[in-house]
């Protein structure tokens, strides 16, 4: 069984879920609509807040639905998931549901998963995106940042995703962006099952990295043409900026992992100080090394990173240049009204003809000659 649950909140989160399920996690998903998470089939364990058809990308209405089930919900929690040491509560940060219920979810399973640490896969949204989802999502970070005792937050950034993929539809690039993420989890859960004779990463040394507050990317780089240490270092940096996740943006690693599968003759290529060079030297190292015939790769987990202010202030900064116009919007909701100026032509409506009955003497000399 997997050391790592994944429960899923709102639309994007329970299709995290979803995939998360295909490869043998422990998950389950929470949603305020119904039709949204009855499509995520392979989550057996789902919790559909009583009273709620959605959020309408409204993040108080996702509040609210935790204010008003919150045990419900976390007794949901505690029931599906058993014997794991880290639960990540995935989610968008740009919606209704997700980015709206799952800082205040987060923060009040902290307090009764006794035991689990609690982390985060959060999504967020390109440059794409229209102004309401750009105020969720800043705000959404923003509370997720201050949770005091949050395990590792994945920043899964779509934009990334479509920048290697400019031609791809929206689902395209969350579909992609969501299975990269669960692909790198899976890979280094699967590592800590290996043994070997020149050094074991085992689920204690991922459980050490995954339990670092900030945020943590994972990533894998190929170094098959490699021929120097320099080479080695320069291509494990480039699958930092390559991953599915925010790009980085300061120097600043706490705790770190590298594993090396491949072939004992490129293993020598690798210097651990120049592969950390542009990051700086990690507080803690937990290394890994298998020799197998494959083609050779090295997986770095870096955690404990800042949360990227250059990325959300991409966010931001049309928010920013369009304050006037996005106030006056708001305000006009309420103030606007049209006043006709033809008032004057109220009473030139036609008018039901009136029939007056007359006497049949009257008619009949009427009509004589």
């Amino acid at each position: 069984m997997k050391a790592i649950g994944i429960l899923g909140v709102g639309q994007a989160g329970g299709n995290i879920a979803q995939i998360a399920a295909q490869m043998g996690f422990q998950t389950a998903l929470i949603n305020t609509n119904q039709r949204d998470g009855l499509v995520n089939t392979k989550v057996e364990r789902k919790f559909f807040v009583p009273g709620y058809n959605g959020a309408g990308q409204n993040r108080s209405i996702g509040l609210k639905a935790v204010n008003d089930n919150y045990r419900e919900m976390i007794d949901f929690v505690q029931k599906s998931f058993k014997n794991i040491r880290l639960l990540l509560v995935a989610f968008s940060t740009d919606g209704g549901t997700g980015s709206g219920m799952s800082p205040l979810l987060i923060d009040l399973l902290l307090d009764n998963l006794p035991g689990v640490n609690i982390g985060a896969i959060a999504v967020v949204p390109d440059r794409n995106v229209l102004a309401g989802n750009r105020i969720n999502a800043t705000e959404c970070i923003t509370e997720i940042s201050r949770i005091e005792s949050l395990s590792s937050v994945f920043l899964v950034d779509n934009d990334q995703v479509r920048k290697q993929n400019p031609q791809s539809s929206k689902h395209q690039i969350y579909l992609s962006s969501n299975q990269q993420v669960m692909e790198g989890i899976n890979h280094v859960l699967q590592v800590t099952r290996k043994s070997s004779f020149y050094g074991n990463f085992d689920e204690t040394d991922l459980m050490n990295i995954l339990s670092t507050r900030g945020v943590t990317i994972i990533s894998t780089a190929a170094i098959t043409d490699a021929k120097t240490s320099a080479e080695v270092a320069n291509k494990v940096q480039q699958s930092w900026l390559n991953s599915p996740f925010c790009p980085l943006e300061s120097a600043g690693v706490i705790r770190a992992g590298l594993i090396y599968e491949g072939p004992e003759k490129m293993s020598k290529l690798i210097n651990v100080p120049s592969i950390f060079q542009q990051v700086g030297e990690p507080l803690e190292l937990f290394e890994g090394t298998y020799i197998t015939e494959t083609d050779p790769t090295i997986t770095t987990i870096l955690a404990g990173l800042s949360f990227p202010s250059r990325r959300m202030l991409s966010i931001e900064e049309s928010i920013e240049k369009n304050k006037d116009r996005l106030q006056g919007l708001v305000s006009k909701e309420f103030t606007q009204t049209y006043e006709s100026k033809i008032n004057w032509a109220s009473n030139l409506k036609a008018r039901t003809q009136e029939r007056k009955p007359g006497s049949i003497t009257s008619k009949l000399s009427k009509y004589q000659k």
